[in-house]
């Protein structure tokens, strides 16, 4: 019996479905299996439906996505609409986050994610996923944060309801801060790179917080914000007749208790970092912290620059896994305009 072309191509790139006949599709509630949070593409288990999965009880606050894997396909078009031939999230979208204070502690600009879904089996056979987004990344640290799921809004294509919790629980770890302590020389230009553990806030609300010190002489600085990082700010020089750090000299960075992450949470302890500037640079030095240490010659600085640029690129994750982190951002992509994404 001869068969139609039209079956023959159809079968290629639609293996489920019969020509001339309806979906063949399987009927039945998708399963939720599990959910994944992830950082920078590096996912951890923290719910499953086998109890004897190994969970996480405590996630990074600096979390960047979270699936929702599914034993079969969904509806995609109750989870994303389609724009010219875009999928887009949905104005109200089936998959949602929120935390107890949630509506009065809030992050500058206001916590937002954008719920899309993927066909792909990228989970294991049979498998698909709609996974939310925050943006700009992160979540509260130390919070308990719930995802509240919508059984209509995540259906088989038949229509039929998920089947699984209708509201999952995630707990973040503690917001933490970290500032770079170094022994060898950088150069006067040197950035300091304060490292958060969840998505750091608009730069300049930090200055209140932050003490630079040379001896007991405090120090004009600025603040700006990483464009490609959003938990980093950089603790820069402010020109005063000259430019950058005072040469050859021991400085001192305190952060405050109280500091607060974008979300309103404070820092619960104090922290301390230090560096030594290089005796080549356009400041005169103090005698406030200066280091004979660092009064090495011209050559010995130049080659110690790399090193403060090494520093600058992650070497403060702020408590997060280095096997997650983008692997460095330029400092010079950094401009004047402070950035949030």
């Amino acid at each position: 019996m001869l068969v139609p072309r039209r079956c023959l191509l159809a079968a290629v790139t639609i293996a489920a479905l019969g020509c001339g006949k309806g979906p063949e599709v399987p009927h039945g509630a998708p399963v939720l299996l599990e959910v994944l949070w992830e950082l920078k593409g590096v996912p951890t288990r923290v719910w499953s439906r086998d109890a004897d999965a190994a969970v996480a009880a405590v996630v990074p606050p600096q979390g960047t996505r979270v699936d929702f894997v599914f034993d079969r396909r969904l509806d995609g078009a109750r989870v994303e609409d389609t724009v010219d031939g875009m999928e887009v999230p949905k104005a109200n979208p089936p998959i949602s986050a929120g935390w107890p204070d949630s509506d009065t502690v809030m992050s500058d600009p206001p916590f937002a994610a954008i719920v899309l879904y993927n066909s792909l089996s990228d989970w294991g056979p049979e498998t698909t996923y709609a996974f939310l987004t925050p943006r700009p990344a992160g979540f509260p640290a130390a919070t308990a944060v719930t995802f509240t799921l919508d059984p209509n809004g995540l259906t088989s294509i038949y229509g039929e309801p998920m089947d699984g919790p209708t509201a999952i629980t995630v707990n973040t770890g503690p917001f933490t801060v970290s500032l770079p302590n170094s022994t060898g020389t950088v150069p006067t230009s040197y950035r300091v790179p304060m490292a958060f553990s969840t998505r750091a806030p608009r730069d300049q609300t930090l200055k209140p917080f932050i003490h630079v010190l040379a001896g007991v002489t405090p120090l004009p600085f600025d603040l700006k914000n990483d464009n490609g990082d959003t938990t980093l700010i950089y603790i820069i020089p402010t020109p005063t007749g000259c430019s950058g750090w005072p040469v050859n000299t021991e400085i001192t960075i305190f952060a405050d208790q109280g500091l607060p992450d974008a979300f309103g949470k404070p820092l619960a302890m104090p922290v301390a970092g230090r560096f030594v500037t290089s005796s080549i640079g356009g400041c005169g030095g103090t005698d406030g912290g200066a280091s004979d240490a660092a009064t090495a010659d011209a050559g010995s600085d130049a080659a110690n620059t790399n090193d403060a640029d090494a520093s600058e690129g992650g070497a403060t994750d702020g408590g997060v896994d280095d096997a997650a982190t983008d692997g460095g951002v330029d400092d010079g992509a950094i401009d004047d305009a402070p950035q949030s994404n």
